[in-house]
């Protein structure tokens, strides 16, 4: 598990169309959003979840949400942001992100649930 020590993104010249730029672990790491699966909040952190590695940086959803904007990602639960294009089932009241062979079950909130199913009918 990687932990950020200091402010979270490295400043909005470094968000890239197609990937972001934080700093994780007294690193900074660049990630395709392609690969992000989902983003957790963990108190005043967020967790970027990737098919192969986690990264815990200070950020808020909020923060996320308006730095993914018009990527693919929408905001399912007020813990959760999913990245569309990894959905694999919704059903109820949760959805399940494609990991290998291990999926997650992620809840989507009732105040998200219908912005949700307009962005799947779209």
């Amino acid at each position: 598990m990687k932990k950020s020590t200091s402010n979270s993104f490295v400043n909005t010249s470094s968000v890239l169309s197609d990937a972001i730029i934080f700093r994780s672990d007294s690193q900074t790491v660049r990630i395709n959003t392609d690969d992000i699966l989902y983003i957790e909040a963990l108190a005043d952190y967020v967790i970027i979840k990737t098919e192969l590695t986690r990264h815990i940086t200070l950020s808020t959803m909020k923060d996320m949400v308006k730095l993914l904007q018009g990527r693919g990602f929408v905001r399912t639960h007020r813990s959760f942001i999913v990245n569309m294009d990894k959905i694999e089932l919704f059903k109820g009241s949760s959805i399940v992100v494609k990991k290998d062979s291990n999926p997650m079950v992620i809840p989507v909130g009732r105040v998200f649930k219908k912005e949700f199913k307009e962005l799947l009918a779209a």
